[in-house]
């Protein structure tokens, strides 16, 4: 809590600045709190016999929470346009090449791998003539 005084009920009188703990009141014609150096103790208000210092409550300070709309839509913009990369990325064979099968330039197909000469080993009448 902070607290303020009401000049046009002090008087002066200094019990104020006598009991604050941390220095925080100085006199003049009438008591002023520094603000900065208050710890809101409240010894203050306690003694003033004229009422003059009185409570008042912290601010509430909001925090701005909600995004700006043109924020939000570039946002959202980006994020469909990843999206739909990743979607053509991920679903066109044409520009980045057979994603089934195997690799290398016979397709692959079964066990063996892909890679140069051929992927498995097919049985055909040159190879069983061999073995």
């Amino acid at each position: 809590m902070n607290y303020n005084i009401n000049e046009s009920l002090c008087t002066g009188c200094g019990l104020c600045v006598n009991v604050c703990p941390v220095g925080a009141i100085t006199l003049s014609d009438t008591a002023h709190i520094d603000i900065d150096r208050c710890t809101g103790c409240g010894v203050c208000a306690n003694v003033c016999k004229k009422g003059a210092i009185i409570e008042v409550p912290d601010e509430i300070v909001q925090e701005n929470v909600s995004v700006p709309a043109s924020i939000a839509s570039g946002v959202a913009t980006a994020i469909g346009s990843v999206r739909n990369a990743i979607n053509r990325y991920t679903n066109n064979d044409r520009t980045t090449g057979q994603r089934r099968g195997g690799m290398g330039r016979s397709g692959g197909g079964g066990r063996g791998g892909g890679g140069r000469g051929g992927g498995s080993r097919r049985m055909n009448k040159r190879n069983k003539k061999k073995r």
